[in-house]
């Protein structure tokens, strides 16, 4: 039998099994409340999908490139077309296990075992946004978490089409209304991997929560943002259904990337960012009896990965310019 020991004890919380206490000041968070919060379950910016492998075995397709002009009965030159750069993303398990003494289980007087039940789900969401967003979109433009299949950061003037033609997806200008178009301009201009034009739409942008009220302004604003000028503001008429997204996760309090604060990505709805769930959350409520300190245990699981799949329609600025 295991030796399960702390957690939830009499001991450690005196006052719950006891009435000394009229109340307990529980803990309530507002974070999914924020706006345009980002999440992992966000099937926009997260392409999920279950798995039942422990990794995950990937390629990238070449496409089959541009017709060619072709003169009467001349001969037809044949297309190569393949896919390579092989990948492996390996699922990651989370767990949590929290000893609840046969004592304190007994004689809770506060709710604390049904609270603890609600705070585990609670903070197994917020693990997932947590990782999710901070391993793909917080890594992009550093890439020691997760590389595009290349080999390159996600957001890097560096990347190889398996054709051999280089694409360029980093931007550096900070996020106001001109810098905003040379990103879009961009992802309208990056090529595909046959190296012939992709064109990708401006469907989605993310920043850090601290650029939230910048990329509201620049986005919904009727005239063009930080201008004297009447000037119509195209991302308000062309692309007014361009879904923002804004996470703290990003920001420099959680995220120790250099340009944190000021760096902000940009998507087409084909993009290829990618969440695998293994496992979805499941709990466990252990009895005593399988115990050797006669404990109760609430052990909880869930397993995935979240990665760069590719770098095509994505482009990525860290706002240093």
């Amino acid at each position: 039998m295991s030796s399960i020991t702390g957690g939830f004890t009499a001991e450690l919380s005196p006052d719950a099994v006891q009435t000394a206490i009229d109340a307990v000041m529980w803990e309530e968070y507002d974070r999914e409340r924020q706006p345009s919060y980002l999440g992992a379950s966000d099937g926009m910016f997260f392409k999920t999908s279950g798995i039942n492998t422990y990794k995950f075995i990937y390629d990238e397709d070449s496409n089959v490139g541009m017709f060619e002009e072709t003169g009467e009965q001349e001969e037809i030159r044949r297309t190569d077309t393949r896919i390579g750069n092989q990948t492996t993303a390996t699922v990651v398990k989370f767990m949590k296990s929290i000893p609840i003494s046969w004592e304190a289980f007994k004689a809770d007087q506060v709710g604390k075992r049904e609270r603890i039940g609600r705070q585990v789900g609670d903070r197994a969401r917020l693990t997932q946004d947590f990782k999710a967003v901070l391993n793909t979109y917080g890594d992009a433009f550093d890439g020691s978490i997760s590389t595009t299949p290349d080999g390159d950061a996600a957001a890097s003037n560096s990347h190889t089409t398996l054709t051999g033609a280089t694409v360029d997806n980093l931007e550096t200008g900070a996020l106001a209304p001109d810098a905003l178009w040379t990103v879009v301009t961009s992802l309208a201009n990056q090529k595909a991997q046959d190296g012939d034009s992709g064109s990708y739409v401006f469907e989605g942008l993310i920043v850090p929560f601290t650029l939230y009220k910048t990329a509201k302004e620049v986005m919904n604003s009727t005239l063009l943002a930080n201008s004297g000028e009447n000037n119509v503001n195209l991302f308000d008429t062309d692309y007014g259904t361009v879904a923002i997204r804004a996470s703290v996760f990003l920001g420099s309090t959680y995220n120790s990337n250099t340009n944190a604060n000021t760096s902000y990505h940009v998507l087409s709805r084909n993009h290829q960012v990618s969440r695998k769930i293994f496992s979805e959350l499941n709990t466990d409520l252990i009895e005593p009896r399988y115990s050797d300190t006669d404990s109760w245990e609430h052990r909880s699981r869930f397993a995935e990965v979240s990665f760069w799949g590719s770098w095509n329609g994505y482009v990525g600025s860290n706002g240093s310019a």
